[in-house]
């Protein structure tokens, strides 16, 4: 038989490697999660939609795609409303400050608590995992902030929250992970604990801090809105 008629064998795919009983979990899973990803689609495409549609034609017909019926008056009566930027620009306030101190906080925090040698790392834990749990309440927080004469000033929404215990630990866990024979090599250099911090270790951290601050950023910009307009 010559080799110009032997017939190429089809290459199976990975799917069809699999064996019975994991191709009907994963068929499974992916109908659930195409539910879940329909939920989540189908509701958005529905606001965006009925922007664009007159508030009276929304309500008698629905969504329609009769593009006479549409218009876009709902965003020039939103972006006309001077208060809208106002909220913008105060939120992005709030949020870039917030994630600025927080940060500083939490990388300071986390570096102590990651070393072997301190002391009263036992103690220190166990309060900030105290505060984990347990939170002081509206009105205590409220008397704390008057008493330290933060009330209707910006501070009464930066320094509340600045520190957050979840990211000190994933931080102390991280700087955990930096091998020691950095620390060694610097102290042998001559390198101060400040120069080891700031010159070595940090540059090294640079995913865990990236993602600090995107959670900081992300979680004031959402909650700064309430107040960000006024």
């Amino acid at each position: 038989m010559s080799v110009a008629n032997v017939t190429p064998r089809k290459k199976k795919s990975e799917f069809a490697k699999y064996p019975t009983g994991d191709k009907v979990i994963l068929i499974v899973a992916y109908v659930i999660l195409g539910i879940f990803l329909a939920a989540i689609i189908i509701p958005v495409l529905y606001i965006i939609l009925a922007s664009f549609i007159d508030p009276i034609t929304l309500q008698n017909k629905g969504v329609t795609f009769d593009f006479s019926k549409w218009t876009t008056t709902a965003y020039s009566r939103v972006l006309g409303n001077a208060q809208i930027w106002v909220g913008f620009k105060n939120a992005l306030i709030y949020s870039v400050l917030f994630t600025i101190i927080s940060v500083i906080v939490t990388l300071l925090a986390a570096y102590p608590m990651s070393r072997s040698d301190f002391r009263f790392k036992g103690f220190f834990n166990t309060i900030y995992v105290i505060t984990m749990f347990f939170g002081g309440g509206l009105i205590p927080t409220y008397l704390l902030i008057s008493n330290l004469g933060m009330l209707d000033t910006i501070w009464a929404i930066l320094l509340p929250g600045a520190f957050s215990v979840w990211n000190m630990i994933i931080a102390r866990t991280y700087y955990q992970g930096v091998p020691r024979d950095l620390e060694e090599a610097a102290s042998i250099d001559g390198a101060s604990e400040m120069v080891y911090f700031f010159k070595i270790l940090l540059p090294v951290c640079t995913p865990i801090i990236a993602t600090i601050c995107m959670w900081q950023f992300v979680g004031m910009w959402n909650s700064s809105w309430c107040c960000a307009a006024y």
